[in-house]
């Protein structure tokens, strides 16, 4: 397929041919309060990143062993709206490790600190695998903002209370 005429909008595109299944949470909210997000939406169930974020893999969920993983969008830094889920990863790239990303499914609350950040080629999908040693978050944008080039991996594990 031609890169230029892919809709990126739609997260199922972002690694076409991929398998995936639908699990039985439809949404939940992620915070960054480092970078200012918000109780922004993640989508189970919807594939549209100008909505919300989208949860590409149904084999885990977050609080649950195994490795989360969100995709979500990002832009130029002079694009940036604060509320908007086209540039919602925008600043993804000022994070560091050991920061934190708060995760609310329904009424419960799951704190993940950062363990690793990459930047790998759009075709490398080793940033999907699974593993059920623990649970991560493994958010996925592209990289650098505004560009398709590469892709943005910020791994992060849950904090045991």
């Amino acid at each position: 397929t031609n890169s230029l005429f892919t809709d990126y909008t739609n997260a199922y595109n972002w690694y076409p041919g991929l398998e995936r299944k639908t699990n039985n949470i439809a949404s939940y909210k992620i915070s960054i309060p480092k970078i200012n997000i918000s109780n922004a939406s993640v989508s189970n169930e919807n594939n549209d990143l100008t909505r919300h974020m989208v949860q590409f893999n149904s084999d885990t969920l977050p609080g649950k062993d195994g490795n989360t993983i969100i995709f979500g969008h990002s832009t130029l830094p002079q694009l940036y709206q604060e509320g908007n889920y086209r540039t919602i990863f925008t600043y993804l790239y000022k994070l560091t490790v050991g920061d934190e990303i708060i995760v609310t499914s329904g009424n419960i609350t799951y704190k993940y600190s950062i363990a690793n950040i990459s930047v790998v080629d759009p075709d490398n999908t080793s940033v999907l695998e699974q593993s059920f040693d623990d649970s991560y978050i493994t958010l996925i944008t592209c990289t650098p903002p505004g560009t398709i080039w590469k892709r943005l991996i910020i791994k992060a594990r849950i904090v045991k209370n």
